[in-house]
């Protein structure tokens, strides 16, 4: 480590809030442009950084810088940006998994997660009319397969077939939709 990043980083564990200043201000920008190189999103970029220069200020008596503090920087912003990509892909993983679970169920759904459901709703949307409407009766409404084919004059089997179809449908069209995620 340099001397000036001795320097530096010792004053900041003695609490100068001047450096911390100085420190933030010179490496502020760089370091959100750098962290919107990987996830190509201006506010949690700005929020990732401001986080790790709490952290800074809050922990500087236990972190341990070997190299420089711009190389320190670097590279707790790059593992900040993974970590927060492999949570995106976690929760898109378990989101998918949610939807694919409710989608394969014959039983009475009773909670949908809200943006699960503007999904599933979108996606409802681009389906035929009739199997939107046997699908909505059946998975939003909760109305018995029963119900539905006498409201609508068909036969259960009929029903039912157009329920699987939806759902098959529905599980390629949400899949297409979460599948940019993975990619990130």
């Amino acid at each position: 480590m340099r001397i000036e990043d001795k320097i530096i980083f010792n004053e900041i564990k003695q609490g100068n809030k001047e450096v911390y200043k100085a420190l933030f201000d010179d490496y502020y920008e760089h370091l959100v442009t750098f962290a919107k190189s990987f996830l190509f999103d201006q506010q949690e970029s700005e929020n990732l950084v401001q986080d790790l220069f709490v952290f800074l200020w809050e922990n500087a008596s236990k972190v341990k810088i070997e190299t420089s503090v711009k190389a320190y920087f670097y590279q707790a912003v790059r593992n900040r940006c993974l970590n927060y990509i492999k949570g995106l892909k976690v929760r898109d993983k378990n989101h998918l998994m949610y939807m694919d679970g409710m989608l394969q169920t014959d039983d009475e759904v009773e909670y949908f997660d809200p943006q699960i459901m503007v999904d599933i709703k979108t996606s409802i949307n681009e389906l035929p009319e009739q199997m939107a409407k046997v699908f909505t009766m059946k998975m939003i409404d909760g109305e018995t397969r029963e119900s539905i084919a006498q409201e609508l004059g068909v036969s259960v089997n009929t029903v039912k077939t157009q329920l699987q179809r939806a759902k098959k449908k529905l599980r390629e069209k949400l899949l297409d939709k979460t599948n940019l995620l993975f990619f990130l």
